[in-house]
């Protein structure tokens, strides 16, 4: 195992990115969190790991790991913990960063590279290029190493797996968390109110699902009653990886958040939830907050151009608003194309290969 290269991160969202790497790579994890340590040594056994305590760092295994490593690479800034190191470090993004701005760049500026996911963040990287001194590769977007063919067999035998009818389109309704998201005004009423021609997933956000407060329990209580009653739908805490859900989906319903842009991957047909939790109004503050510039927030609010849109107080009856966006998915496939290759550029699954090359080059 070539421990030159070391994949650090106390959140466990960034652990499967940098496992895409590790691939390709090899190397060790570390982590200073318990819960992460865990869960890395529990779903990739195959992978050596060490932790970071805070006590005693230095004599740590994951303190002498990184010591001797000749890359770190890490899907967060801890500046102060890599600056005593001295590896080359590398960043790598766990999420789409549709609100990506100069402050987030500032805080990352130390780094000797960052793996940029596509054009989206190469445009606003290239913005400040002069002012931090970046240094980039176009990786491409590291999750998609993951996602699975999308086969009929394999769907069929997925959606057998989760108690899904094979026969059936499936709908994948996968809202963003509080305090913008959907799922308190519309998860009963696409629970209740989704023809039964379709089998449905409702997958709430995992900041609900894993560190569900009370209302979020007695909220999916209400749900789950409401599944039984239909028939072939799952309400999924987080059980299955999110890659396997994009791959059944045949329309995603989402908040026109990540989940939307990551679904293009397959092309999958869309519909926009808009509430006065979340709509361009509400985005509009929220990207000014972030220090957003004006022509990356115009083009992020194209994707919701990429299907039909439904707010629950209109007229149309949200049944009707599937059928319509079925309907039209091949109409909006132009601007679907058009927006994955704005944010992502290519359709592959090699990212970690090249994010592999790139830190190779680096350190020699």
């Amino acid at each position: 195992m070539d421990h030159r290269f070391v994949y650090f991160s106390k959140m466990f969202q960034a652990v499967p990115q940098l496992m895409e790497v590790q691939k390709h790579a090899g190397g060790i994890f570390v982590s200073n969190r318990k819960s992460t340590m865990d869960a890395v040594r529990k779903l990739y056994p195959e992978v050596a790991a060490a932790r970071y305590t805070s006590w005693f760092s230095r004599y740590s295994p994951g303190y002498k790991a990184m010591q001797q490593a000749s890359a770190i690479i890490t899907g967060a800034p801890t500046p102060d913990m890599l600056a005593q190191f001295q590896a080359r470090t590398c960043m790598v993004f766990h999420g789409t960063y549709m609100f990506l701005a100069r402050d987030a760049l500032q805080r990352i500026s130390h780094f000797d590279l960052l793996c940029t996911i596509g054009p989206r963040m190469r445009r606003t990287i290239d913005r400040y290029r002069d002012e931090f001194n970046f240094r980039t590769v176009e990786s491409g977007y590291l999750p998609f190493g993951s996602f699975p063919e999308k086969t009929a067999a394999l769907a069929a035998a997925n959606l057998s797996r989760m108690g899904l009818d094979p026969g059936k389109k499936t709908i994948v309704y996968m809202p963003w968390g509080k305090p913008y998201g959907s799922w308190e005004i519309m998860a009963e009423t696409i629970a209740r109110d989704t023809p039964a021609e379709f089998n449905l997933i409702l997958r709430p956000h995992p900041s609900q699902g894993i560190a569900s407060r009370r209302s979020d329990r007695e909220s999916f209580k209400r749900v789950s009653a409401l599944c039984k009653q239909r028939g072939d739908t799952l309400l999924d805490l987080n059980a299955y990886p999110l890659a396997l859900l994009f791959s059944l989906a045949d329309l995603m319903i989402t908040d026109g958040t990540s989940p939307a842009e990551e679904s293009l991957f397959y092309d999958v047909p869309q519909l926009f939830i808009e509430t006065p939790l979340w709509s361009k109004d509400v985005i509009h503050a929220y990207a000014q907050r972030e220090a957003m510039h004006e022509d990356d927030l115009e083009r992020y609010l194209e994707l919701f151009n990429c299907g039909e849109r439904y707010h629950p107080a209109q007229q149309k009856p949200y049944a009707q608003a599937i059928q319509d966006a079925l309907a039209q998915a091949v109409a909006f496939g132009t601007n679907r194309e058009a927006y994955f290759s704005w944010v992502f550029g290519q359709r592959d699954r090699q990212a970690g290969e090249r994010v592999f090359h790139a830190v190779s080059d680096l350190i020699s």
